[in-house]
């Protein structure tokens, strides 16, 4: 019990370090200007959606399409387990900071689980625990919280290596439950768990010749959770098969994979390089080591998420490194094109966040035989060094941004409208355009007045709608454009802070 309580509290106070904002100023203070009031509408849509009945995926923005908040990462978990804090808050910041506060201890928690099963040394968990909740590799993704707040991702790793090595059929339930989870919160952390597992169940059986011994027995028991999963994915498959645009050509996927410098300059955390070369070079140098089967699957899972991470071609410096005028392929090009959903993912870099919690794991288990030798003393000045390490790196507290979402009364008017009234407000902005972030505080907005709306902010949009926009955008609302959004259903326009009619062109 003494043990849970102090686990428990550290896990709090490491939420405090990374951001005190969403205990202090909880009511109007968010990680960053934009994604994360993308985030927050997000999750006040779809508590709001459940609340009132309708489409999980119905959003207000991008109006007239239907099931819009598929452009995005759904933020189902998040929205279900913040739901009773409705009862005592409807604004959608704090509700997102009690995301935040919650899933950044349930990801320490469950960090603290996994290593403690993989190392059964508490000073060695530790030391795991603060490396890869603290690094920078992690921490840059701060204001996206679906690749920070990993806990469903974490936890599926630990019940199902519970399950390869005792065997027992209540884990590997609770597997399938963390994968559920991970998917109604995002899927690429889903895709980081198929390969992580996959990799962890054929170096296990493979050691313990039972190979392919109970894969029929694993299909089956996760037959009552791939209804869920079905039920998750239908809108973006429906999405994916609709919209030729909705598959991401692959100079994106180059564009936002890593180049080989990046790993050692992008995320500031020399602390965990380090660590790991100088840990390797004495797991080598050591003439009793020995390498237990978790090992052997996270040092293979920790080369192939690195090199996926560096996407489809050898870059360095921004540049692609050439052979005879020829880039070089890596294995995610093979993916990209093979592999279901890759084609809707841009960001290969994110798997540097599974080469991170392997690269954790590896150290854990190269150190241990150090660790043991050490006296307590030895051990608790290495972990403060290493705690202060990353305490300077990371620059705490990280910073907030103050955000208000006070709407102009016109916004009353908005509404009062009828319930089928799609509103158009001016000036419209694209993200690649100057202070496009009025557009994720409108989405805020909508929140409040509840109606549909022709702009947008999210991680997708149609080549309809861009196009549109981007004429809206240059040449304000011309007689073409003003037809092409009646025909759309846009009803009313909000510019200058007043509402107006939008004019039939038929009239």
């Amino acid at each position: 019990m003494k043990r849970l309580l102090a686990i428990t509290a550290l896990s709090l106070l490491l939420v405090l370090f990374v951001y005190p904002s969403a205990f202090i100023y909880s009511k109007d203070t968010l990680p960053d200007r934009n994604d994360t009031r993308l985030i927050a509408y997000i999750i006040g849509q779809v508590q709001q959606n459940i609340t009132d009945g309708q489409p999980l995926y119905y959003g207000t923005f991008f109006a007239p399409d239907n099931n819009t908040l598929t452009y995005s990462d759904p933020f189902i978990t998040s929205a279900v387990m913040t739901l009773p804090f409705r009862a005592l808050t409807t604004n959608p910041i704090q509700i997102f900071n009690i995301v935040f506060i919650i899933g950044f201890f349930l990801t320490v928690f469950s960090s603290f689980l996994l290593f403690d099963y993989l190392f059964k040394d508490p000073w060695i968990t530790l030391l795991s625990v603060l490396l890869f909740n603290l690094s920078g590799f992690h921490l840059a993704y701060y204001p996206h919280i679906q690749m920070l707040l990993l806990w469903p991702l974490i936890l599926s790793i630990y019940f199902f290596s519970r399950y390869l090595k005792e065997n027992r059929s209540d884990y590997l339930f609770l597997f399938f439950a963390g994968v559920t989870l991970q998917m109604a919160e995002s899927l690429f952390p889903a895709y980081l768990i198929f390969f992580s597992t996959v990799i962890l169940y054929i170096v296990t059986r493979l050691t313990q010749n039972k190979f392919i011994n109970d894969l029929k027995f694993i299909f089956i028991e996760g037959i009552a959770f791939y209804i869920a999963w079905a039920f998750l994915l239908y809108p973006y498959l429906e999405l994916h098969f609709s919209l030729p645009e909705a598959s991401r050509p692959i100079r994106d996927a180059a564009a936002f994979s890593l180049g080989i410098d990046q790993i050692f300059t992008m995320y500031h955390s020399w602390t965990v390089i380090l660590l790991f070369l100088i840990s390797a070079v004495w797991q080598i140098l050591n003439p009793l080591r020995t390498t237990s089967y978790f090992q052997k699957a996270f040092t293979i899972t920790f080369f192939f998420s690195l090199i996926m991470s560096l996407g489809p071609v050898l870059k360095i410096f921004g540049k692609n490194i050439r052979i005879f005028s020829l880039p070089i392929p890596l294995p995610y090009t093979l993916f990209y094109y093979l592999f279901p959903g890759f084609t809707g993912f841009r960001t290969p870099s994110r798997f540097i966040v599974l080469a991170l919690l392997a690269a954790v794991i590896l150290i854990g288990f190269w150190l241990k035989p150090l660790f043991e030798k050490l006296k307590t003393k030895t051990k608790l000045t290495l972990i403060l060094i290493v705690f202060s390490s990353l305490l300077l790196e990371a620059d705490f507290p990280l910073k907030a941004y103050p955000v208000n979402i006070n709407m102009h009364p016109v916004y009353e008017q908005v509404r009062a409208l009828p319930p089928d009234a799609i509103i158009l407000e001016l000036p419209i902005k694209l993200w690649t355009s100057p202070d496009h972030e009025i557009e994720s505080i409108r989405s805020l907005y909508s929140l409040s007045h509840g109606h549909r709306r022709y702009n947008g902010f999210s991680g997708f949009a149609t080549n309809r709608w861009i196009e549109l926009t981007q004429k809206i955008e240059a040449d304000g609302l011309t007689q073409e454009s003003i037809n092409a959004l009646y025909s759309l259903g846009v009803t009313h326009v909000v510019e200058n802070n007043s509402l107006r009619p939008l004019i039939d062109p038929n009239n």
